[in-house]
Parts: structure tokens; sequence; C-alpha cells
């Protein structure tokens, strides 16, 4: 059995404005996930949940005409590697 196909994609964006990220979050409903965790899709295709917390901007994508919606999320603290020998 096969899992249904996500009606939402979220990405990490470059914030042009103030430096640093924001959430990417593309779709029907883009607008409606602030204060909700979220799997995050990287470039390798691996995830991470983020908790998404305030609306920066929402629109239309100009080359696929989707919904997309730009959030501010909760950052984690770096975890601390171990130096191999």
């Amino acid at each position: 059995m096969s899992t249904p196909k996500r009606k939402h994609k979220a990405t990490y964006a470059k914030d042009k404005r103030k430096g640093g990220y924001l959430i990417r979050v593309q779709g029907e409903n883009s607008n409606a996930f602030a204060k909700r965790e979220v799997p995050v899709t990287l470039r390798d295709g691996t995830e991470h949940i983020e908790k998404l917390l305030t609306l920066v901007w929402t629109g239309k994508d100009e080359a696929s005409g989707e919904n997309v919606t730009l959030y501010t999320f909760e950052s984690k603290p770096k975890e601390k590697m171990e130096a191999e020998f």
C-alpha cells in the first residue's frame, strides 16, 4: 500500500530582506500552517520537522501559478558533533 501524495511542499528559502532563512510552503492552502509542525524537504530529499511561526508573505508563484507562502520558523540549537579520531 503506497502513501498518498502530499498536497503541499515545504522547503527552505533565503530571506532576501533580513538575511537568514524562511520556510516556503507551496500548495493550495499554503497560508494555513502557522503555529504547526511540518516536514521540510532538503535538496538531497531528506526531511526535517520544523515549527512554523508567523506568516511573512503569501502570493502566486510566477512560474507554476501555485499559491506560495513564506513563514518564519522556530530555530533549533545546532547539534554538536564529536570529532572522530
